[in-house]
């Protein structure tokens, strides 16, 4: 895995904003140095990462690498990964609750805003070297955290899990042998509060501990009209335990036990938009505001950006995780032997409305999760210089998830989910005993057991060229439960009018189908990887690489009268990157670049299928999927205190087959439409960040800063099947920061504005013609607050 260390080379006046470097992970052996000819007054810092699981400089490691430290997320006011988000351009994450989270690099990963626990995540997320599957697990609040590091292409042969798309690895403070009490609190608009406690002790010679609190609460975000209450609101609570023992120069353990649990009336989404009424090809249909007047529901704003909705049954959700891990390292002569176990609990606990409206068509839509996960990996890494430098691992991987999915209809279901197909519906109107409290309910288990060797070396070749291989096996085993059956307090078939009878038993063997059924499948696969790079001069270096990456197959636990196939093929990707890396100006510039081209074959999405009722949502191979483009990150320090970052990407991401994709909203009279060369989804075009920091020395040990960042995304849409209602327009964010702090870092003193124009922008859009609307999950609006921090 990677960390950040910093070699100081300037000024003890300069701070970095932004750690935005390109890294690649292997290649080059111990610690360089900066050259420095005079000729700067002040240098950026030296980002020093342990990719081969010792030190070395990130401008000689082979793969595209953003980092961002700790201290700069705080000093943005940033308290989650997704407001981070915004500073790694490559990075996009979409989605509207805990459970509900896509994450894509470089235009590929999982897209279309939505959960599917039988779709491997294709990009990998680790916190201290353990893999996290479940993404509500990691977008919570940030508790102890080092640096984040964006790993772009893909993984696997220096890592647990393999992974397509890349990796984020979220490193947290280890204990140290200093005492030491570190304390923040925050304040800010809508009540946001944010108290941080950390204490470090050296309970003995051999024996360290950091214990942590975290508390973040915020009032709500968006108007509920009907229960006159702010809804989107924030209750979390985090703890950490970290023990270090090391009895040895050559031996250490560190022990973490952690447990968080946010809570809150969230996970909604707002109406952005009512679908028309006319489709592409002249046929009228029964719109939102039809089926409204047929049950008698008369609509709130239909504008998201009034942040008001009418949602008239509960949105709480709670959303434990806790864990156990830990790490041991001997360090042999020459080698470093590691043993890294971890065991996860993850739950979501929600209590939705199901139709995200004012209406009773579905008072309660959830997936009930209670996710578990253990993994052991065993690793060894040559240290030191030599002719061929080297590591390799053992990796297994256990995760079982049980799921209970619930729909409940309402009193409104008949009436607004009739069409014209419906029997006798354009008789007479139905009875609202049809589907009034019927459950449609189902029990999914997916799990999965992986195995994996894999192994990477670096032939020294010369003094200024290496070449890199690396090689990965993988086994898993996958099964899956799927039983659905009716429940729910409902009227009886034969209390109800006899000419409804038929009518009924149909309706509710559509919303509420049963069935069960058991399948597993074994796979295997080999990958790898191939790098050549070039020490160019002290202070250029340039690299190509190709790797092969695997995604194993998803597994579709949904009825099987939908005619879909239980497993969904593996997906295969084949990446190439050019990259170079520069330093110069006597080290007051850093700029790297890096071209990469990327083929997705077989791509896994989550899919909805809007041709039968009720529309469902399953996992199927939707093409293939090309990602081309270039990325830029530049770091300056043009004079003392003055530190600045710039990073951009290009991604040409486009469906290069995609030949029977479900139809747009406009176009749902058709059975399928081809995408084939059409801007993939949840790909922007452009992707832009930057930050600038100016420190000034106030004298009586004291420095003075502002700084300030920026970031665009270009327009994307946020559905598979690239539906016109599912675009998200571009947008552009700043925020800004000042304060002043003890040079010995005791106390500091901030002020930060996220979102400084309170900008208006859209996070994911989904399309639902079942209700006549597009829903979406809105950004947050301009945030401000103060911030203390201070340590003993």
């Amino acid at each position: 895995m990677l960390s950040i260390k910093k070699k100081r080379t300037s000024q003890p006046h300069l701070t970095l904003a932004l750690l935005a470097s390109c890294a690649l992970p292997s290649i080059a052996s111990g610690q360089t140095s900066i050259p420095d000819d005079g000729t700067a007054e002040s240098s950026v810092d030296a980002i020093v990462v342990t990719a081969r699981y010792k030190q070395e400089d990130a401008q000689k490691v082979p793969i595209a690498i953003s980092a961002i430290s700790g201290d700069t997320i705080s000093a943005q006011g940033a308290f989650n990964l997704k407001q981070v988000v915004q500073q790694l351009p490559s990075l996009n994450i979409q989605g509207f609750s805990g459970r509900n989270q896509t994450i894509t690099i470089r235009g590929i990963g999982t897209n279309a805003g939505g959960t599917n626990d039988g779709l491997e995540q294709g990009v990998g997320l680790y916190v201290d070297g353990v893999y996290r599957p479940r993404t509500g697990s990691v977008i919570t609040d940030l508790i102890d955290v080092e640096s984040i590091q964006l790993l772009r292409g893909p993984q696997g042969t220096l890592f647990g899990k393999n992974t397509v798309a890349g990796a984020i690895d979220i490193k947290t403070r280890a204990p140290t042998f200093t005492n030491e009490a570190r304390a923040e609190i925050s304040y800010g608009n809508y009540d946001y509060f944010r108290g941080y406690f950390s204490l470090n002790a050296a309970l003995s010679d051999d024996l360290a501990v950091r214990v942590s609190y975290l508390r973040t609460s915020r009032g709500g975000l968006i108007e509920n009209t009907v229960y006159k209450k702010d809804w989107d609101n924030l209750d979390n609570h985090s703890a950490r335990f970290d023990l270090l023992y090391k009895p040895t120069d050559n031996f250490r353990l560190r022990f973490i036990a952690d447990y968080s649990i946010q809570k809150g009336d969230v996970g909604f989404q707002s109406i952005a938009a009512v679908l028309p009424t006319t489709l592409n090809n002249g046929t009228q249909v029964r719109g939102f505001y039809r089926r409204a007047a047929d049950v008698g529901y008369v609509p709130g704003t239909v504008n998201a950006f009034d942040r008001k909705v009418d949602l008239n049954s509960s949105q709480y959700d709670e959303m434990p995780s806790y864990g156990f891990q830990a790490q041991a390292d001997l360090d042999l002569a020459g080698v470093t032997l590691s043993s890294i176990t971890a065991y996860r609990n993850w739950k979501w606990i929600p209590n939705y409305d199901g139709d995200q409206i004012g209406a009773e068509i579905s008072t309660l839509g959830v997936v009930d999760t209670d996710q578990q996960q253990f993994s052991q990996e065993f690793r060894v890494a040559s240290t030191g210089e030599r002719t061929i430098d080297y590591s390799a691992g053992l990796y297994f991987f256990w995760q079982e998830a049980d799921d209970k999915q619930r729909t409940v209809y309402g009193k409104d279901a008949v009436a607004w989910l009739r069409t014209a197909n419906t029997p006798t519906a354009s008789v007479s109107p139905l009875p609202s005993a049809i589907l009034d409290g019927l459950e449609s309910f189902a029990h999914v288990v997916p799990a999965t057991h992986s195995y994996a060797a894999y192994g990477q070396a670096t032939w020294n070749i010369a003094s200024n060229f290496r070449v890199t291989g690396g090689l990965r096996y993988t086994y898993e085993h996958k099964t899956g439960l799927y039983a659905a059956e009716a429940r729910g307090d409902i009227a009886s078939i034969s209390s109800l009018p006899v000419e409804y009878q038929a009518t009924a038993v149909a309706l509710r063997a559509a919303y509420a189908p049963t069935g069960s059924y058991y399948a597993k499948r074994n796979t295997d696969n080999i990958s790898g990887t191939l790098i050549a790079a070039w020490d160019i001069s002290d202070g250029a270096h340039a690299y190509y690489s190709y790797s092969r990456g695997y995604k194993s197959p998803g597994i579709n636990l949904v009825r099987q009268t939908l005619g879909v196939d239980i497993f969904v093929k593996p997906e295969k990707v084949d990446a190439f990157e050019l990259g170079v890396k520069t330093r110069f100006a006597g080290g007051a510039v850093e700029l790297n670049g890096a071209l990469f081209w990327t083929e997705d074959k077989d791509y896994q999405a989550n899919y909805v299928n809007t041709l039968v009722t009720p529309a469902a949502s399953y996992i199927a191979n939707v093409g293939t999927l090309r990602s081309r483009g270039v990325e830029l990150d530049a770091r300056i320090a043009p004079a003392e205190g003055l530190s600045a970052t710039f990073a951009a990407t290009y991604n040409d991401a486009k469906y290069l087959k995609y030949a029977n994709a479900v139809p747009s909203f406009l176009e749902s009279y058709r059975t399928s439409v081809d995408l084939s060369g059409r801007q993939a989804s949840g790909a922007p075009k452009w992707s832009l960040g930057s930050t600038v920091e100016y420190v000034h020395s106030a004298g009586n040990g004291l420095d003075v800063y502002v700084g300030g960042d920026g970031s665009y995304r270009s327009s994307y849409y946020a559905t598979v099947n690239l539906d016109p209602f599912s675009r998200v327009p571009g947008f552009a964010l700043f925020g800004s920061h000042a304060g002043v702090r003890r040079q010995d870092g005791k106390w500091d003193l901030s002020f930060w504005v996220r979102n400084l124009f309170d900008k208006n922008y859209y996070n994911t859009i989904s399309v639902n013609s079942t209700y006549g609307v597009a829903l979406a999950a809105i950004g947050e609006p301009r945030l401000y607050g103060l911030t203390l921090r201070g340590k003993i």
